[in-house]
C-alpha cells in the first residue's frame, strides 16, 4: 500500500474518533496494525521533542517505529479541555535503513 493510502486511512480513522476512545498515540498505533503486512510490526515509539507553545498547549513530536516505516507525528495537547490534535503525520524510512 502506498504512503497516501495509509496516511488516507488514517486520517479518515483520526476523523471518526469517539469521544472518549483513548489518546492520540494508541489510537495511531491501532490502525497503523491494520497495515501490518506493509509497515511491518510494531517496534517502539520515542519521543522526540516537547515544546510549550502557551500556557493551555503544548506540542509534543513521537517517531513510531515499524519494521519498514517511522510514522513521524506532531501532537498539540489543550491541557484546558483536555483534548489532543494532530498537527503533523509523515513517513519516512526507519532510522535503521538509512544507516544500511
Amino acid at each position: 500500500m502506498s504512503n497516501r493510502k495509509m496516511k488516507l486511512a488514517l486520517t479518515v480513522g483520526l476523523l471518526n474518533r469517539k469521544t472518549g476512545e483513548g489518546n492520540t498515540l494508541q489510537l495511531v498505533k491501532r490502525l497503523m496494525n491494520k497495515f501490518r503486512s506493509d509497515v511491518g510490526g510494531f517496534l517502539g515509539m520515542r519521543q522526540l521533542e516537547e515544546q510549550i507553545l502557551n500556557r493551555s498547549h503544548t506540542l509534543q513530536s513521537f517517531a513510531l517505529d515499524f519494521e519498514h516505516y517511522t510514522l513521524n507525528l506532531d501532537i498539540v495537547n489543550n491541557r484546558t479541555d483536555n483534548t489532543e490534535s494532530i498537527n503533523r503525520l509523515e513517513f519516512s524510512a526507519p532510522a535503521s535503513m538509512i544507516a544500511a
